[in-house]
C-alpha cells in the first residue's frame, strides 16, 4: 500500500502545479479583460497595470536572501561547535560498554533560530534601506 502512495504523489505534485499555473493565467487575463469592458483605453491600462507592478516589487530579495544566509551558515556553526564540544565522544552504557555518540543535539536547533532570527533582521534591515531610498527620492 505505502508503494501505491508514493507514486501518486509526483502525479499530484505535476497536477496542483498546473493548476495553479492555469490558474494565475486565468485571471490575469480576465483582469485584463475587464479593463477593456470598464472602457479603460491602452494607456490607461499600461499605466495601471506598471504601477500595480512597481508598488508590487521588492528589489531587497538578494540583501534579504543574504543576510538570512549569513545567520543560517553563523548559528549552524555555533550549533555545531556546542555539539562537539559538549556532546560528541564516548558514552558507556549500563553495563559498561563504551559506545560513540555523535547524535547532534543543537545544531539542528541553532540552524532554524538562525533562520529566523535572519529572517526578521534582513526584513528590518530592507525596510530601512527602503524607507532611506524613498527618502532621498
Amino acid at each position: 500500500m505505502p508503494e501505491v502512495v508514493a507514486v501518486f504523489i509526483p502525479i499530484i505534485f505535476f497536477i496542483v502545479a498546473g493548476l495553479i499555473i492555469t490558474l494565475a493565467l486565468y485571471f490575469k487575463s480576465r483582469e485584463k479583460q475587464m479593463m477593456i469592458e470598464k472602457g479603460l483605453s491602452t494607456e490607461q491600462m499600461f499605466e495601471l497595470l506598471r504601477t500595480r507592478e512597481i508598488v508590487k516589487r521588492n528589489g531587497y530579495y538578494l540583501l534579504k536572501g543574504g543576510i538570512i544566509m549569513l545567520f543560517l551558515v553563523a548559528f549552524g556553526i555555533i550549533g555545531n561547535t556546542i555539539d562537539r564540544i559538549y556532546f560528541f565522544g564516548y558514552k558507556y552504557w549500563e553495563d559498561g560498554t563504551k559506545y560513540w555518540d555523535n547524535e547532534p543535539v543543537y545544531s539542528v536547533w541553532f540552524t532554524f533560530l538562525g533562520l529566523g532570527i535572519g529572517a526578521i533582521v534582513a526584513h528590518f534591515v530592507a525596510r530601512k534601506v527602503h524607507v532611506k531610498e524613498s527618502a532621498q527620492k
